[in-house]
């Protein structure tokens, strides 16, 4: 027993290092800071939550556009706090996930490489600066939604099939860029229970165990608002409809070629992103012939859905599932329209466990991990400025495109520094209470150069992952048989 102990103390030693930077950073470096919007927003959210419940939530807030799972956590968090979360508290839950996904990587690069790899992927995650910017300088959630899918990646690994199955789609009810993990989860299902072992219930049952979550997770809120008026009213499959009229809407408020990512659609149009960090370029901008942005970043994306899909379909085992699950994740930040700065952070956690695999792996995981640290960095580190009459070619007033730290958001929200809108203005304004938080050389990563540099370098880490899907597929990591077994 005692050498067990003696075992886990150099994980606990990472483990407790990675909080304590982030305890540091969120409580002592920049109490009550981060970005300010996202950090209102969550607030306001807990306070709807705490005085009215689920039942009427997404009518009586317009500002909200996150499906229900992560807003039981805000619920939580107003109901302690009589509807006033501070937001220290707001930034906790991600800092504690951030823990979470570190030991889940140990667990599942472990059963790959051995306990110094699993020691490797979580220190490299846990001190890679993209994942503390997110937690506990940023303030917002992508870890709470990376431990769910890095939960699910790990339990489809060792063969539960049903809990894997529930995780994929309760991931999709903390943010919808986890359907990622279904492009992984749904076709290893698919090849273990119906084309390597005729096994059609152990299917059945794993898209009950699914259905079963997503029911009971959205059941208490209003959500069915969002579907079509057939489907409103019927139960469960209403509910259903409305998350996937609430993902399209909030996905309708930024038609922009890229909402601050530095992919290869900053670089495109006739005032690129590059050009000018926080002006945006309408994605209907035709790109090939009359074929619009929009549509040919859509179907890239499809495209390798379909390949990782494939390859998922003939190979099993680790490597595959950690592989496929990279590829698709980096590919929904890097090929489509409309992506925001943070949408590659589910790419670090199954990253981390390539990365442990050697030296290459590990040296291109800390370069993407740096670059994608500037991208976070331009529009974290200062408010970004817009003109009077709106950004980029669209309008400014309600109902219109709003870049980061303007005050509305959602229908009906108020210009920036108009009304109904919380102003932009210099360093440290305020919103609600938390004060933007102020970093450094935040014009040097917004310059052209650097933008195109990250643009560029990003770009080419997902023609390198891309390389590397096709000598998994033909057989290149491990035995294919690997897991022997379901559970």
């Amino acid at each position: 027993m005692r050498g067990d102990v003696r075992k886990t103390l150099p994980l606990l030693a990472v483990l407790g290092a990675g909080l304590l930077l982030r305890l540091l950073l969120a409580y002592v470096l920049y109490p009550g800071q981060g970005f300010a919007t996202d950090l209102q927003l969550f607030g306001g959210w807990a306070r709807s939550l705490a005085a009215g419940g689920p039942a009427a939530f997404y009518a009586t807030t317009p500002s909200a556009n996150y499906p229900p799972a992560y807003l039981y956590v805000l619920w939580a968090l107003g109901a302690v706090t009589g509807g006033q979360p501070p937001a220290g508290l707001l930034k906790l839950p991600a800092i504690l996930a951030d823990v979470g996904v570190a030991a889940l990587l140990y667990r599942l690069a472990g059963r790959w490489r051995g306990p110094r790899a699993g020691l490797l992927a979580a220190g490299l995650y846990l001190f890679i600066p993209v994942t503390w910017y997110d937690s506990a300088l940023w303030g917002q959630v992508d870890a709470v939604a990376a431990l769910v899918m890095v939960a699910a990646l790990v339990l489809l690994v060792e063969g539960w099939s049903e809990p894997a199955a529930a995780l994929a789609v309760l991931g999709v009810l903390v943010k919808p860029q986890a359907l990622v993990c279904l492009v992984v989860v749904a076709p290893v299902l698919v090849r273990r229970h119906l084309l390597a072992r005729q096994q059609p219930v152990r299917l059945v049952t794993s898209a009950l165990a699914a259905v079963l979550t997503g029911a009971l997770v959205l059941a208490p809120f209003d959500i069915g608002r969002f579907a079509s008026p057939a489907l409103a009213g019927v139960p469960v499959l209403g509910s259903f409809a409305g998350l996937v009229g609430l993902i399209q809407s909030a996905s309708a408020q930024y038609s922009v070629l890229t909402a601050n990512a530095y992919n290869a659609w900053a670089l495109v149009g006739p005032q690129p992103l590059v050009a000018a960090v926080g002006r945006w370029t309408a994605d209907s901008l035709p790109v090939v012939g009359s074929v619009s942005a929009s549509t040919v970043g859509t179907v890239l994306l499809v495209a390798v859905a379909l390949l990782v899909a494939a390859g998922l379909l003939r190979r099993d085992g680790v490597v595959p599932i950690v592989v496929g699950f990279t590829v698709i994740a980096f590919a929904f930040y890097a090929l489509p329209t409309r992506v925001h700065e943070r949408y590659l952070f589910p790419a670090f956690t199954s990253g981390a466990v390539l990365a442990a695999a050697g030296l290459a792996g590990a040296a291109g995981y800390v370069v993407t991990g740096l670059l994608n640290t500037v991208n976070l960095h331009a529009v974290l580190a200062a408010p970004l400025g817009f003109s009077g009459r709106g950004f980029g070619g669209f309008g400014g007033g309600p109902g219109g495109f709003r870049g980061p730290r303007a005050g509305g958001f959602g229908p009906g929200g108020g210009s920036p520094g108009g009304p109904g809108g919380g102003g932009i203005g210099g360093p440290g304004f305020d919103l609600g209470g938390v004060t933007s938080i102020q970093l450094p050389l935040a014009e040097l990563a917004r310059s052209p150069l650097v933008a195109a540099v990250v643009a560029v370098g990003q770009t080419a880490a997902m023609v390198a992952l891309l390389a590397a899907w096709i000598l998994v597929m033909k057989g290149a990591g491990e035995p294919p048989s690997s897991p022997a077994h379901s559970r």
